[in-house]
């Protein structure tokens, strides 16, 4: 019976290799490790390192599976996310939008304020929430940005001073990045970095076609 388990649990490991779903070969391994157990310990004299380190191997493969798992639950986003994932976010998953909005400020600014001045260095991402603001360089007006517009997104990707000022039209609410934190999220999830510079491209290329 013993030694049923334990080509059993050979099978399945070898089956584990085979599959491409993380989930599926954490899971698999587990079961295949669980079924060794039997075998190891009713030997003439048991082998309590060997079912030792499948424990460590079974303790290793579930954290890791609850890891997997907890990351596919479903994301549950607010009235507010969903619109800004439909018009800002979409080349994201609901999941990545929400780590790129973690380290963000929500801020309030009123009527006819200078978000951003022409020739200062800018070391923030700015992207409005509500309300319009206006665009000039010097001294003609460019654009109008509009609610989950980007402001100030060429000078905080090139790193130069800000090309344009901008002056909000009345009073609005705004997201706000602070370089450092953007550049500590990517170290963690480099994936991210990529993710973001296409959606400030989309912005960038929604705003030219206006």
């Amino acid at each position: 019976m013993t030694t049923g388990l334990f080509f059993f649990a050979n099978l399945l490991f070898c089956l584990a290799y085979l599959v491409r779903d993380m989930a599926y070969l954490r899971a698999i391994t587990i079961l295949a490790a669980l079924s060794t157990l039997p075998y190891f310990y009713f030997l003439d004299t048991p082998l309590y390192s060997a079912i030792g380190w499948q424990i460590a191997f079974i303790a290793i493969n579930a954290f890791n599976l609850t890891v997997l798992l907890l990351a596919r639950r479903p994301v549950v986003l607010d009235d507010d996310q969903r619109w800004l994932h439909r018009h800002t976010f979409r080349m994201l998953t609901p999941r990545e939008m929400l780590k790129v909005l973690r380290p963000t400020q929500r801020r309030h600014c009123p009527a006819d304020a200078a978000l951003i001045e022409q020739d200062q260095p800018l070391d923030r991402l700015i992207l409005l929430l509500d309300g319009e603001a206006e665009v000039h360089a010097d001294g003609q007006h460019r654009a109008t940005l509009r609610p989950g517009d980007f402001a100030g997104e060429m000078s905080f990707v090139t790193g130069k001073p800000a090309s344009a000022t901008v002056v909000t039209k009345g009073a609005i609410d705004y997201l706000s990045w602070r370089r450092r934190d953007l550049e500590a999220l990517y170290q963690r999830d480099p994936r991210l970095k990529d993710a973001m510079q296409g959606v400030i491209g989309a912005d960038m290329a929604r705003k030219l076609t206006r």
